[in-house]
């Protein structure tokens, strides 16, 4: 349905405005990634903008390159999928229109402007709240780890969320990665359940087994946002999927180019409800039945 929708509006747009197929639109790939690629399939297969595509393979060389070729020669719209790509759009395209979609790292880029606009990683604070209080009643004390040069809005808003809720809420902020073994340490006390964001000044690679084993020797389940981490370890989440992001990336790329949608926003795609089942069995933990039957099983 998401992805009707946004084909539809997309497809209204460009038959009232012929004149938007004619605009240059390239779209920015950071990577490989399974999770980018599949964004950017589904906006191929539902986007009506002829555009130019451009794969970054994962490497600054190649970001660089892009950047040279865009001095001279600037598209009406950019669509970067990723960070990479979001960073050669805040490197090198200053002033075109700009869309941007799986990037966590716009705000630490200090991505923004009037003429720049995107889907953002992070659902809405008070939906993750009522995420947790549904897949996991019992659990009063949220804890999380973050950088605030990436996610310090978010806290403040998990923050006041969580108290209207009459949960327990603590944030602990560190800037270098060092700092994350003794953070969780600290914070393992004071926590029943361990919320992950998509915080790239935290989590990565490398991180995130460590953040998960600990976690699990301590008995304290993850609740992500992200549908990778959900997959990877999260016992439950609220994350939207790709075809919802898909649909509002369509939807708002078409608008911008037609300025019908005000530039400068951030949007959030639709979200749901997520449970992990073999990390549950892993855990001999069952779901209460509210969150059964809201939930997407994971298997």
């Amino acid at each position: 349905m998401q992805m009707r929708k946004g084909r539809l509006i997309a497809g209204l747009i460009l038959i009232l405005c012929p004149s938007l197929i004619q605009a240059k639109v390239m779209l920015v790939v950071s990577s490989n990634q399974p999770c980018y690629l599949e964004i950017v399939q589904g906006f191929k297969k539902n986007s009506a903008l002829s555009f130019e595509e451009y794969n970054l393979s994962g490497l600054e060389d190649e970001a660089r390159k892009l950047g040279k070729r865009l001095e001279g020669n600037k598209p009406d719209l950019l669509i970067a999928v990723g960070n990479l790509a979001a960073k050669v759009a805040k490197e090198y395209c200053d002033g075109c229109a700009v869309v941007y979609v799986a990037a966590n790292n716009v705000r630490g880029i200090k991505l923004s402007g009037d003429k720049v606009s995107g889907i953002s990683v992070h659902p809405p604070a008070a939906k993750i709240i009522e995420g947790i209080k549904t897949a996991l009643p019992d659990r009063k004390r949220i804890g999380i780890i973050y950088n605030p040069l990436y996610t310090s809005k978010e806290i403040t808003e998990l923050q006041a969320a969580a108290s209207k809720s009459g949960l327990s809420f603590q944030a602990i902020s560190v800037t270098q990665i060092k700092d994350l073994p003794p953070s969780l340490n600290q914070l393992a006390s004071q926590m029943d359940v361990y919320l992950m964001l998509d915080d790239p000044g935290v989590i990565s690679p490398d991180t995130f087994p460590y953040i998960f084993m600990t976690c699990f020797q301590k008995k304290i389940p993850i609740f992500a946002t992200s549908m990778d981490f959900i997959e990877k370890g999260a016992i439950a989440g609220f994350a939207p999927q790709p075809d919802q992001i898909v649909a509002e990336l369509t939807a708002m790329s078409a608008q911008v180019l037609n300025q019908k949608y005000s530039s400068g926003k951030e949007k959030n795609a639709p979200a749901k409800l997520f449970i992990n089942n073999k990390i549950a069995q892993m855990w001999n933990f069952n779901f209460p039945p509210q969150a059964k039957s809201q939930a997407t099983l994971i298997q």
